[in-house]
This record gives structure tokens, sequence and C-alpha cells, in this order.
């Protein structure tokens, strides 16, 4: 980026110090009093020009080249506006660039004194030009430092919505996995304890699914918190998706709850971003079922495309319908924040027949 930056300076810079000298000829025919333009002329406003290529490199060196090639060619008595350009320019440079008021100030005000005053002599005072650049300078530079704060200020709350966005989008992430993972902890652990003195090899299969649920909760909470670890981390894993909707079923099997599982995509290529939402709206749905469904319910979980749209219905049998509160914490808060942010649609609530129904829409248009 910034070496597009500094490659558009420099084309800028030529056409600006090509531009001030061709204008210097038609300023001559303005100023016929003016000296007329040498080569000596030429040069200073080509130097003037080309100072403009270091402005991001070093604004301070940019105004300090503009100004002092400004106020030489004008003591000079060259045909003087195209001048005034460059001189402008390289103030504006230093008020963009410099962000301490009190380092660009005093240099601002030392250049436009010399601007100011080179307008004038050496054949004599001339109070009203040299006063009147003196006050577009200073209102210039007033601008100038107005905009650079408001653009400042934008770019900090920026950065400050973007921290707010990515902390949610951690937390959002760090919830879905812990709650799944340890809803499934809890299930086989008690399902561990009851086995462990009559079928003890069943009990050792429970102590395994936890082993692996526990491993792979600690992937993808590592994967989460990647961003958060700097730049020298390894890349982040892929976050998982409609292919890993197999080995998340079987997971919440291995718990002792029903499961029957549908997917029909028309051998239609899913976003990521889709695919990795709809994995966390199962991944969810499933978690709030063992949760709250009750002993001996079934869930039955459908994902197809259909018009355009992935769409997701995850529906139960247990007791939902007597808990109001079900799935209102921040699983169900979480889910509708990333359902929204891929512009889908979601909506959840006890089923007319006991039970709990789950039904989401994404946009297949979505992109990464």
């Amino acid at each position: 980026m910034m070496r597009a930056g500094s490659a558009v300076d420099a084309a800028t810079a030529v056409i600006f110090a090509i531009f001030m000298a061709l204008m210097s000829q038609v300023a001559r025919v303005t100023q016929p009093e003016a000296r007329p333009v040498t080569a000596l002329g030429l040069a200073l406003l080509v130097v003037c020009g080309l100072a403009f290529a270091l402005r991001r490199i070093n604004p301070l060196l940019t105004f300090t080249l503009t100004v002092g090639t400004a106020v030489t060619y004008l003591g000079l008595r060259f045909a003087g506006w195209p001048i005034y350009l460059g001189a402008f320019a390289g103030l504006l440079a230093l008020v963009f660039g410099v962000a301490e008021a009190r380092v660009w100030v005093p240099f601002a005000a030392i250049g436009g004194v010399g601007v100011a005053v080179a307008t004038g002599p050496p054949e004599g005072w001339q109070p009203a030009p040299m006063i009147t650049i003196a006050g577009v300078w200073a209102a210039v530079a007033v601008l100038a430092a107005r905009a650079t704060q408001v653009r400042r200020k934008l770019a900090e709350e920026e950065a400050a919505g973007r921290v707010v966005e990515e902390r949610l989008r951690i937390a959002r992430e760090l919830h879905d996995v812990l709650s799944h993972s340890l809803a499934t902890i809890s299930l086989q652990a008690g399902v561990g304890l009851h086995l462990v003195d009559d079928r003890p090899e069943q009990a050792r299969e429970a102590l395994q699914a936890i082993r692996q649920v526990s491993n792979d909760a600690l992937a993808q909470a590592r994967a989460a918190l990647t961003v958060v670890r700097g730049p020298d981390e390894e890349p982040p894993q892929a976050p998982p998706g409609l292919a890993d909707l197999d080995a998340l079923v079987t997971s919440v099997r291995a718990t002792g709850l029903g499961v029957d599982l549908a997917v029909d995509l028309e051998s239609r290529a899913i976003p990521d971003v889709i695919s990795a939402t709809a994995y966390r709206i199962v991944q969810e749905a499933s978690t709030n079922v063992m949760r709250h469904a009750g002993p001996g319910a079934r869930a039955r979980i459908q994902v197809g495309t259909v018009h355009g749209w992935l769409e997701i219905d995850v529906t139960d049998d247990g007791i939902g319908a007597a808990v109001p509160a079900r799935g209102a914490g921040h699983g169900l808060r979480g889910l509708e924040e990333r359902v929204r942010a891929v512009g889908g649609e979601l909506q959840a609530g006890p089923a007319p027949g006991g039970g709990f129904t789950l039904h989401a829409r994404l946009p297949l248009g979505a992109e990464r």
C-alpha cells in the first residue's frame, strides 16, 4: 500500500512540476514587469514540484523544499503565481503529514512569513499583497489542521469500531465452541459415571469421546484467538463448515441424544462464510437441544438450498415449550448477529406441538 502511494505521489509530483513550468510562461504574459523565467527559474519550479513526491516519506522535508524554492523564486522576481501553488501544496503536506501541532506550527509560521516577505522586496515593500498572502496562508493552515483533526478522529472511531467488532466475533466463536463442547463433555461424563462400575468398556468410550471433544474445542479456541496473539502466530486453521456436520452430529449422538441429519445442497458450491455460519447455527441449536430438551428427546436437522438461499431447520420434540427463555441467552443473540452479518434471517421459539424449532435462511450470494 505504501509503495503504491509513493508511486502515485511521484507521478503527481512530475505532473505538478511540468504544470508549474508551463504555467510560468502564462504568468510571464500576465506579469510583464516580472523577470523572464530563466533556466534557474525553471529549475526552482521543477524542484518545488518534485518535492511533493516525498510528502509521505518526509513531509517536513517536502515543506522545506517547496517553501524554500518558492521564497527564492519570488525573491528573484520571476513571474509569481505558479510558485504559490507549490508553496501552499507544501503547507498542506506539512499539516496533513505531521501530527504534533507543536512541530508543524512554528515551521508553518516561518514559512508563511518568508513567502509573504518575498512577495514584497527587493524593489519595495508591497503591504497589500504581503498581508493578503499571510492571511490566506494562515487560513489554509487552520482549515487544514481542522480537517486533519476530523480525519484522525474518524480514523480512531473506525479503528475502535473494528476492535469492538473483532471482540464480539471472538466472543461468539468462543461461546459457540465452549458451549457445545462443555455440554457434550458434561453429558458424556454423566454417562461415564453411570457406567463405570457395571460397563467399564462403555465408560471408556465416553472418556475417549470427552478427550476428542476437548481436543477439537482447544483447536477451535486456539484458531479464534490467533488474531489476538499477533502476526508471529501460525496461520489459523479454516473454520468448520458444512463438510463437518457429520462429525458434529456424531459427537452429539455420542451423548445419547437421537439426531437425524438431512443435507441436500444440490451439488451447489457454498461460499465459505455461509458454510461456517451454517455450521455454527447447527452447533448452537444442537447444544440447546442437549441442554434443554430433556431426556429421551430427539432432534431433526435439515439443511438444503432453496431458490438462492441456504435453509436450515433444527427441531426437537423435547420440553422446549415449557421453557420460554430457552435459547434466549448469549447463544441465540450471537447467532442472530452472525446471520445478520451475512444478510440472512433467523427465527427461533417453542414449536406449536411441543419442543423447540429454529429456522435460518442464508443468502448464497454472500462473499467472504
